[in-house]
C-alpha cells in the first residue's frame, strides 16, 4: 500500500481531445485525440506532479523529429505581459499573449489560433479562431498543459508578495 505522501502517475485531459499523462519523475507526455505520443518534457517531480513548466526561463520539449525550446517568459516577472512566451515549432512562431484577467492568446505569426480562458483552478473553456493543422494543436496543447492560461497582473502578484 503506498503512503499518501508517495508520488504518484496523473492523466490530464484537455476540452479540444488532447491528453497529458505525468509520471512519478515529472516527465509529461502529451498525446494527440488518437492517442498517439507528440511531445515530451520535465515537468515538476515533486509529491504532487504537475503538468506546467516553472514559469519563466527556457524549456526544452522533446518532438519526435527533434528537440524545440519553450521560452515561458522571464523568470521574475511582475507584469502580465513580461510572462508571454514563444515557441518556435515547424518553421512557426508561436507566442502565449497572456492577456487580461486570466485570457492567454495563442499566436501564429501574429494571427491568433486559439483563446484559452481560466474561469476558476478547475474550470477552463477554448476558443479556437484559425486553427489549421496538427502543428497549431501540439502549440495549443503546449500552452494548456505547459504553460497554461492566464497570469496575475502587476497588483495582484505585489499583494501575494506580501
Amino acid at each position: 500500500m503506498m503512503s499518501p505522501a508517495a508520488p504518484r502517475a496523473i492523466e490530464l485531459t484537455s476540452p479540444f481531445g488532447w491528453s497529458a499523462s505525468v509520471d512519478v519523475a515529472g516527465v509529461v507526455t502529451l498525446r494527440d485525440p488518437a492517442g498517439q505520443p507528440r511531445a515530451t518534457y520535465q515537468g515538476t517531480a515533486s509529491s504532487s506532479p504537475a503538468a506546467a513548466l516553472p514559469r519563466g526561463g527556457t524549456h526544452t520539449v522533446r518532438l519526435p523529429d527533434g528537440d524545440v525550446a519553450l521560452h515561458n517568459g522571464a523568470t521574475r516577472a511582475t507584469r502580465r505581459r513580461d510572462h508571454d512566451g514563444h515557441l518556435d515549432l515547424h518553421g512557426r512562431r508561436y507566442q502565449f499573449h497572456h492577456t487580461w484577467g486570466w485570457n492567454t492568446e495563442v499566436r501564429c505569426d501574429g494571427v491568433r489560433v486559439a483563446l484559452l480562458h481560466r474561469r476558476t483552478s478547475r474550470r477552463f473553456t477554448v476558443r479556437t479562431d484559425a486553427t489549421r493543422d496538427e502543428t497549431d494543436m501540439l502549440a495549443m496543447a503546449l500552452c494548456w498543459f505547459a504553460v497554461q492560461p492566464g497570469r496575475e497582473g502587476a497588483i495582484a502578484a505585489a499583494f501575494h508578495g506580501l
